[in-house]
Order: structure tokens, then C-alpha cells, then sequence
């Protein structure tokens, strides 16, 4: 991309010579916190200058010439740029910003980019003593990078909102005051506009000065969660805000009512249903013959940007407090189960790097059958204080993770916190599941065994309908003696493969003992059929069997009604031999 296509684009941000905000002022003060440099900045590069947008640790200046800024080369070369000594450096030795003050010597800078690749600036650490960053380093500078990048766009893009938001809503009152026929047209702006503010997650309000009347558009209701219908007073809605911030906007409002001047906030809120999250509201004053008549504005759920914001900043102190534990598995999430911490080993038991965890819900990483119990979770959690038990969560791969888990609830200044300390516990599970199965199947035709018959004992107790089909092999005795056991062992896997080919999923195969199997059915109206098919389906394996059904009483003794199955099998081969 040539200059004056980059240069073309950095103006279309609308962002050189604003006032400082208090997101990009924590993108630089995140960026020295990370690195331990002194000094940081977010440098928007013009034609002759780089003007920093955000100055952490060069009190009092806001630019410098371009010739001599570092952040030219990055700007240049649209790609990170390191210098470990600035004075061994041929690009740097002779800079003044080097032989005199501050006297840079370490800096690293990483570009900013705009969606169309236009490089406008860098995100920048500087030091007075050589030194190198780490790879974490790195890697967390260049996302503080792509942070920077995505909040010029998005506050360009708020800003392009508010200014058709006004323009559509002043040519909509013109409107409706020239002529009724257009009303239908008006509606339609308005429904266009709540369907924009919906996929945009932005709101709109209107206060009429004169009436006092204050209107919200259904995505402000829907910020504040109340009906879309809503219509409050203006005490009610500033009483959303907390006492700090109601303080922060009210002030706001006299300014912008007295001198015109605008605002743009971030501030916290509290929704209808007690739900904690950050908003960015901004408002500007209207006037009519000089008279001021309306506040307009917008408002925006910033939580999850705050959210990493926060996380990022209080993760050395979260962590040191979360490595005070003995259990290897740590992490930290919100009283909604959203993740603001996870350490290494938690990570990897789970397939993951720290980053593609932090932000995202714990649900995220469950089976969809768990995810109904975890809001369970979350409340004793919120009302007793802890919780313990074991935790089944799914990795990259796919597959099952068991943690048992000690989690408590914590309070800070920031808000509270559940701290979570497990261990991975999947090993163990999964040998207890083996030892289970072993207990319960045949090892050879790996179907039940007799020990199925007492959970089935206990299912008939709690009145569980059923029915089932008795199975025996003819002439087995004959076959183990001309052909051998082995021959008998493969007859007896592809009878249990015939009756689970004749199986539903609520169905059961079970080998009672020698060439003896049962097939409890769930639905004992398939019975008659059923019995037949699996004679058919033998004699075209050429599989020799026997059977007999029963279909159970209410309550009725499983072997009583195995053993009237059993005469009905009985019965059936000597008709069927007496026949030969």
C-alpha cells in the first residue's frame, strides 16, 4: 500500500489530535506492565509526525518529528521492530531521543493495522537499559497490537453510527411534521434503525428538554433488560448507573446542557436483574433557534471488552494468589461461568493454550448433556460460598476430561470471583469404568452377564415395563466336541452379534452361561416378532438356536419370568423335534 493511500486512511479514523481514552491509556499501561519497560505508547504516524494517541511514562508530550521516531520504521516496514541496544544500532545510534533524553537504549514496537492493511501506527515499549522481550512477551504485545487496531476501527465505527443515528433521526421529525402520509415511511426508519442497533448491539435514547419526555430505542431496553416497551423517568434511568458513575454522567449532562459540549463515557451499570457489565454511553446536545431542545445519544454493552481488559491487568495478581494452592489445576471464572484466569496445566489437560480459554464460558467446555447442571453449580457456589465434586469436560481432541474440583468464592475490589483448584482425575476414572465393565460382561461375546440381571432387579422394583427372549444354541455340546472349543467360542461372539444387530439402544444382550442368552426387550409388544427375526436371521448364518419369549407382569421376579421364557424355548424345540 503506497503513502498516500495509508496516510488517506489514517485521517478516515477520525482519531489524530483527540483527547486522551481511558481504553487506549490501559492498552499502553498493560503494555509497560507486561514488558517492566518504563515507558509506552500508542504512535499514530502522519505525514511529518507520530502523535501518540495513548503516553504512558512521557508526561507532556503528546508528539515528535516523524525523521527521528522510532515507530517510522515499523510504520515502514509494516512488521514488529526490536532494538536490544539503541546505541549499537546504525538506524538509532545518532538519534536524539538516544544521546539525549530520555535516553532510549531498549524499545520493541508492533504495528497497528487498519482491515484493509494499511499500517497507521505501532504499539510501542521503550526503556533506558538494552534489553530483550521474551516470546510471551512478544506474542502478548502483538494482541495489545491487534487490540489497538480493533478499537480504532470499532470507535470509528460508534462514531459513523452516532452521526447517521442524529442525521436519520432529524430527518425523521422533519418528516413527520410535513406530512401524515409519511408516518408508515417514519416506522419503517425506526424499525431499520432497531434492527441496525440489534446486530450492532447499539442503543438509542432521546431526552426531549422541554417535555422532559426520555425515549429508548429496544436495544437500550434490551442493554438494560427491561421490556421492550419501556419507558422510565429520567431519575429512574441515570439510577441504573451505580453512585460513582451517576455522578460521572450527571456532571456530564450539565456540561453538555450549559456549553454544548459532548460526551463519550465508560462507565458501570446494573441491569433490571442485578447483572453487573460496563457501558459506553455517549450524547450530544441539540438546539432550535439557539434554544437547546434535545440530548441525543447511543449506548453500548462494552462488558466483554472490559472483561479482557481486567483480566489481562490483575492476571499477575490472580495468579499469585491462585499458585498458593497445591492442586495442579487452577483457574479463575465469573459468578456466570465466564473464564478470567486458567494456568498452564489446566490448559493442557484440556488440549488448549491459555488464550483460547480466557473469556469463554467453562460451559463451552462441557458435553452438551452436562451444560443443564451447571448453572446448579453456580448457584451453591454464589449462596454457599464453595462447591466440590467432580467436573466432566470435553478437550480439543474430543475427548472426556474428569476434574475434581475444591472451588471458592472470592471478593476484590474488582468484584468477586470463583477460585478453582482440581486435579485431573481422568485416569482414574477410567480404570474405575474398566474395572466396572469387567465385572459386568462376558469377556468373550462382550455382552452382559448374570450380573446385569440385579440392575435389572432394581429397574422392575421402580416398575420398569419389559419382556424378554431366551436363547439356546442346538446341538452346542456336538459342535465343541467334532470341531472344537475354538469353533464353539466363534458361534457363541456371532450369536451375540445376531441379538445386537436385533437390538434398540434400550435393549440388552445378556449371555446367562454356556450356550445360554438373553435379550431383555423394553418393549415387550416387539416380542412375537422379535423371536422370529432372530430365528431367521440365525438360519441365514447358519447359526442352529432355540427360543422362547415372556413378557413381564407389573413388579413380576425377573427369574420367573426368564424361567417361563425358558418353558415356552422348551416347548417350542420338542414340537419342533417331534416334527423331524
Amino acid at each position: 500500500m503506497n503513502e498516500n493511500e495509508r496516510l488517506r486512511r489514517l485521517h478516515e479514523l477520525r482519531v489524530l489530535d483527540t483527547a486522551p481514552e481511558a481504553l487506549f491509556d490501559a492498552l499502553v499501561q498493560a503494555a509497560a506492565a507486561i514488558t517492566g519497560m518504563p515507558m509506552s505508547l500508542l504512535s499514530l504516524m502522519d505525514q511529518h509526525r507520530q502523535w501518540f494517541k495513548a503516553n504512558h511514562g512521557l508526561p507532556g508530550v503528546s508528539s515528535t518529528p516523524r525523521d527521528v521516531a522510532f515507530c517510522h520504521h515499523v510504520v515502514t516496514d509494516s512488521r514488529p521492530v526490536e532494538v536490544h541496544d539503541a546505541r549499537t544500532d546504525p538506524r538509532f545510534a545518532n538519534n536524539p531521543m538516544v544521546t539525549g533524553e530520555p535516553g532510549i537504549r531498549a524499545y520493541a514496537g508492533f504495528p497497528i493495522r487498519t482491515s484493509n492493511g494499511a499500517t497507521v501506527g505501532s504499539l510501542c515499549v521503550l526503556g533506558p537499559v538494552p534489553g530483550t522481550l521474551t516470546d510471551g512477551q512478544r506474542e502478548a504485545l502483538a494482541r495489545l497490537a491487534q487490540a489497538a487496531s480493533l478499537a480504532l476501527e470499532s470507535r470509528l465505527e460508534l462514531m459513523e453510527q452516532r452521526d447517521r443515528a442524529e442525521h436519520e433521526a432529524a430527518e425523521a421529525r422533519r418528516l413527520a411534521t410535513t406530512s401524515q402520509a409519511l408516518e408508515t415511511e417514519l416506522r419503517e426508519r425506526q424499525q431499520f434503525l432497531q434492527r441496525t442497533g440489534k446486530l450492532s448491539r447499539v442503543g438509542g435514547w432521546e431526552l426531549d428538554l422541554v417535555t422532559h419526555a426520555l425515549r429508548w430505542s429496544e436495544q437500550t431496553c434490551a442493554i438494560h433488560e427491561v421490556p421492550a416497551d419501556y419507558v422510565p423517568p429520567l431519575d429512574e434511568a441515570l439510577s441504573f448507573y451505580p453512585p460513582g458513575a451517576r455522578l460521572v454522567i450527571q456532571k456530564a449532562v450539565e456540561r453538555c446542557l450549559a456549553e454544548g459540549e459532548p460526551w463519550d463515557l465508560e462507565l458501570p451499570l446494573v441491569t433490571a436483574r442485578g447483572r453487573r457489565i460496563w457501558v459506553r454511553t455517549v450524547g450530544a446536545r441539540e438546539t432550535k433557534d439557539g434554544r437547546p431542545v434535545r440530548l441525543a445519544g447511543a449506548i453500548q454493552d462494552v462488558t466483554d471488552r472490559r472483561r479482557a481488559l481486567e483480566a489481562l491487568q490483575a492476571s499477575e495478581r490472580r495468579f499469585r494468589q491462585l499458585f498458593e494452592y497445591s492442586l495442579s489445576l487452577i483457574c479463575t471464572h465469573d459468578l456466570e461461568g465466564v473464564l478470567l484466569s486458567v494456568n498452564p496445566a489446566a490448559a493442557n489437560s484440556l488440549g488448549y493454550a491459555v488464550h483460547q480459554m480466557l473469556g469463554r464460558s467453562l460451559t463451552e467446555f462441557m458435553p452438551a448433556r452436562r451444560r443443564a447442571g451447571f448453572a446448579d453449580y453456580l448457584q451453591r457456589i454464589a449462596t454457599q460460598g464453595m462447591d466440590a465434586g467432580v467436573m466432566e469436560l470435553e478437550a480439543a481432541d474430543g475427548g472426556q476430561r474428569y476434574w475434581r474440583y475444591q472451588n471458592l468464592r472470592e471478593d476484590s475490589t474488582e468484584g468477586p470471583y470463583v477460585l478453582g483448584s482440581a486435579q485431573d482425575i481422568t485416569e482414574e476414572h477410567r480404570y474405575q469404568r474398566l474395572l466396572v465393565e469387567w465385572s459386568t460382561r462376558d469377556p468373550l461375546t462382550k455382552a452382559f452377564n448374570r450380573r446385569y440381571l440385579e440392575q435389572l432387579e432394581q429397574w422392575v422394583a421402580n416398575g420398569r415395563r419389559w419382556g424378554c427372549v431366551v436363547l439356546d444354541l442346538d446341538h452346542f455340546k456336538a459342535i465343541n466336541d467334532s470341531f472344537g472349543h475354538a469353533r464353539g467360542d466363534e458361534i457363541l461372539i456371532a450369536t451375540a452379534t445376531l441379538l445386537s444387530d436385533c437390538c434398540r439402544n434400550e435393549d440388552a444382550v445378556v449371555r446367562l452361561g454356556g450356550d445360554e442368552f438373553l435379550l431383555v426387550v423394553s418393549d415387550p409388544l416387539r416380542l412375537p416378532a422379535l423371536s422370529a427375526d432372530i430365528q431367521t436371521k440365525a438360519a441365514q448364518r447358519g447359526i442352529g438356536v432355540s427360543t422362547g419369549w415372556a413378557k413381564a407382569e407389573p413388579r413380576e421376579p425377573v427369574a420367573v419370568v426368564v424361567a417361563r421364557a425358558d418353558e415356552v424355548l422348551y416347548a417350542q424345540r420338542l414340537k419342533r423335534r417331534a416334527a423331524q
